[in-house]
């Protein structure tokens, strides 16, 4: 037999096998949130024969079986995702080299190859997430991949706490390079990008509304936006963070036909009318504005949140007519960006709307809703001008009105039930009613949604907004001031926007959650401490990009050079091989006095310093006797001294040792002799 063949079929140690696998659950752990299950079923049962080949039970399978597993792996994955350029069946594909490797997994260079593929399933955790916890679970996939590879050297490696311990220096080593590394290689975008599921539940705002919707928002208090200001910050009730303008109404529901589409759809369909953000000639470069930076949660959605008027210089980032932002693709991870916002009162009012926009905003169904629709005609024909029929709607709903997050279920003419029946709503029943109620009055009018409010967190000096704080409100155009923002549920519940939805609806705020634990004071400030760690991982780590890196090394260096940038990163590298050598030095010496052997050689300095030396080549056994002889006063103690000394150099005894440490401690013959 040849010495290849030999190799093949030597089969792995058992230890080595269980850390492989360990190492493979630790890794593919998170990923079953995103795996099929029959993948996850697949790895367990080639994890289960290759156990049955070690125990001599089944045989390795051969080419045809090996065909046939890779045959169905492939169509498994074509069945399931139905596309390939995408990241979660990229990442299935890696997690299924990884299955497939185990029915074949013979020999010391399988064992290798199988875990390099785990550092790699690893570092795919992070495209789903960037988090602190993502971040500690992927140390720990290091520290348990590491370990295996130092248990497959053999000769008792693979002893837990030797492979750990072994892995855990290693790393700690690498440590200095890796930050080192982290300061100075040049961050650069994605070589290509990789589009994830769009399909899956998103979360945070939909691209549609209808009564209810935004109440079930009011459930959650996950996070949907960190914003930072560079400078003022605006006022509670000013804080209106815009992210989609409605202007379809089929009866029932608000929706923007081109956002259905996807952003692709959207863009083609209106190209004339979207531009690039820094693009933008109608901003005035003085005045009152706003600068800040929003770190926005992923939504799995393109569109992004930023008060009006945006203005933003981020790649990517780009202005619609809407007087929105929208990201070049589904925000699927969290995303920063900064922006520049103009109040209204500071812009100078918008050029007509052209007929197309006239109709898209006055659009209604052709019937339902009548009662609405009949006020609306009433008072157009009083000869009221728009401004004059938004007050009396205003007013209307300021008389019997109910602000609540429990509002009562609506028929076929929702609007005319909410505001001739009911009377009780959130703010899409408000918003949806005034803008129908608008445009049935001939007055162009759209749903704008988005968030309003957020935390102010004094500590890190940023606003939070949560979910909860979703909301939608309305615009109206005026035509000598453009497009007007009006927010109806502001006259039903003003201090909504004042304090925010849980100082309007105190009784029903997350009264539904299973844990109500924003009553408990202790709890929210905990959140808000793991919220304020989580903002500034964001900042100091995930978003490190270029600018920031340049700012940090000319902070560092003064000035940015070739040579600078050689000496800052050859100097810790020297000192590190100056210390080493140092080390190897002084371990070079001769080996280490063992600490029971120091703690005798003490007992003997201080019986020496009392005038009795103990002579070359005599036995502690000696020694002890000759001090009894000659200082009766001190032999009893020189002998308990001796006995805990052989009983834990030669016994290998710890609670000897811990004795003779004791006992020299406290033995000082100058003072008994004298």
């Amino acid at each position: 037999m040849s010495v290849a063949s030999s190799q093949l079929h030597t089969l792995l140690p058992r230890e080595s096998l269980l850390w492989i696998f360990a190492a493979q659950f630790v890794v593919l752990l998170p990923q079953f949130a995103h795996l099929p299950l029959w993948l996850v079923g697949a790895w367990c049962l080639a994890v289960y024969w290759r156990l049955e080949v070690f125990r001599g039970r089944r045989e390795i399978p051969g080419r045809l079986v090996k065909l046939i597993a890779v045959i169905l792996a492939v169509a498994g994955l074509a069945l399931t995702y139905r596309r390939w350029f995408a990241l979660e069946p990229m990442v299935a594909l890696l997690a299924v080299s990884f299955t497939l490797k185990n029915i074949e997994l013979v020999s010391r260079r399988d064992a290798l190859l199988s875990l390099m593929l785990a550092y790699f399933l690893a570092a795919t955790l992070f495209v789903f997430e960037q988090t602190i916890p993502y971040a500690l679970y992927g140390l720990l996939c290091v520290v348990v991949i590491t370990a295996a590879l130092v248990a497959q050297q053999g000769r008792g490696s693979a002893r837990p706490r030797r492979a750990l311990g072994m892995s855990a220096r290693l790393l700690a080593q690498a440590v200095p390079v890796m930050l080192l590394l982290f300061l100075v290689i040049p961050r650069i975008g994605p070589l290509w990008a990789v589009p994830q599921n769009a399909a899956k539940a998103t979360t945070g705002i939909s691209d549609s509304m209808s009564p209810g919707e935004f109440s079930q928002l009011s459930k959650s208090a996950k996070p949907a936006l960190r914003i930072a200001f560079d400078g003022s910050v605006p006022p509670p009730e000013q804080r209106y963070w815009r992210g989609l303008v409605y202007t379809h109404f089929d009866g029932r529901r608000w929706s923007e036909p081109g956002l259905n589409e996807g952003f692709s759809g959207w863009g083609r369909g209106r190209r004339g009318r979207m531009h690039a953000a820094d693009d933008n000639a109608t901003l005035p470069a003085v005045g009152p504005r706003y600068r800040y930076r929003i770190i926005q949660e992923p939504t799995q959605s393109p569109w992004l949140f930023a008060l009006a008027r945006p203005d933003s210089e981020t790649r990517g980032v780009w202005e619609t007519p809407d007087d929105t932002l929208i990201y070049k693709m589904p925000v699927a991870n969290r995303l920063a960006y900064e922006v520049r916002s103009w109040p209204r009162e500071g812009i100078s009012a918008n050029d007509p709307l052209d007929r197309r926009e006239m109709r898209r905003n006055l659009q209604l169904p052709s019937s339902g809703n009548p009662l609405a629709r009949q006020w609306a005609a009433e008072r157009r024909a009083q000869g009221l001008q728009p401004e004059q029929i938004s007050q009396a709607l205003l007013d209307l709903y300021q008389q019997r009105f109910t602000y609540t997050l429990r509002p009562p279920e609506l028929g076929a003419d929702s609007v005319d039930e909410f505001l001739f029946g009911t009377r009780e709503g959130f703010c899409e029943h408000f918003a949806s009613s005034y803008v129908f109620t608008m445009r049935a009055a001939g007055v162009p009018a759209r749903v704008v949604a988005g968030y309003q409010g957020g935390e102010w967190v004094e500590q890190e000096e940023y606003l939070l907004v949560r979910e909860y704080d979703a909301h939608a409100w309305a615009e109206i155009w005026l035509p000598e001031r453009g497009w007007v923002r009006v927010d109806p549920t502001a006259a039903v519940s003003p201090e909504r926007i004042r304090d925010g939805l849980q100082s309007a609806a105190a009784d029903e705020f997350m009264e539904d959650a299973l844990l109500p634990l924003h009553k408990f004071g202790l709890v929210s400030r905990l959140r808000l401490q793991w919220d304020m760690i989580n903002y500034r991982w964001y900042e100091t780590v995930v978003s490190f990009d270029n600018e920031r890196q340049q700012g940090v090394l000319q902070r560092l260096l003064g000035e940015i050079s070739p040579l600078r940038l050689a000496l800052f990163v050859a100097a810790p590298i020297a000192l590190a091989l100056v210390v080493l050598l140092f080390w190897l030095n002084i371990s070079s010496r001769g080996p280490r006095i063992p600490a029971v052997s120091r703690l005798y050689l003490r007992f003997c300095r201080r019986m020496a310093r009392a005038g009795l030396a103990r002579n070359p080549g005599e036995t502690p056994g000696e020694f002890a006797r000759r001090v009894a002889r000659e200082q009766p006063r001190l032999g009893p103690m020189a002998a308990h001294i001796t006995a805990a000394y052989e009983k834990a150099a030669y016994g290998g005894d710890p609670a000897a040792e811990k004795q003779l440490r004791r006992l020299v401690r406290r033995f000082w013959p100058m003072r008994m002799v004298r």
